[in-house]
């Protein structure tokens, strides 16, 4: 699982205590965070399904995704020590870095 980015094959990205898990598709993403549930279940750590959110990009079909029955809410843009979007877009990032200065 994982996508490839300058011919590495990337899965996530850690910044603090936020984590990003990257799939190509919507079906890997469950199975990644699935996986990433049970692993954190035998060491004693469980996710707050409450603060996780998925992001998806316009090749994937639109419809809930969820694990434990439980809805993951969608969001169209997170910070991980910067901005990402999936547009690309630098604005948002940019003006954020002006207000700090």
């Amino acid at each position: 699982m994982g996508v490839r980015v300058d011919g590495r094959l990337l899965h996530h990205l850690l910044f603090a205590d936020d984590i990003v898990l990257i799939t190509p598709s919507i079906i890997q993403a469950g199975r990644m965070l699935a996986d990433f549930d049970d692993a954190c279940g035998k060491i004693g750590l469980q996710l707050n399904l409450t603060k996780t959110m998925f992001m998806r990009n316009r090749c994937d079909p639109d419809g809930p995704f969820s694990l434990n029955r439980t809805i993951i809410s969608e969001c169209s843009s997170y910070v991980l020590g910067r901005e990402v979007n999936m547009m690309s877009d630098l604005a948002p990032e940019l003006g954020r870095r002006k207000r700090a200065a």
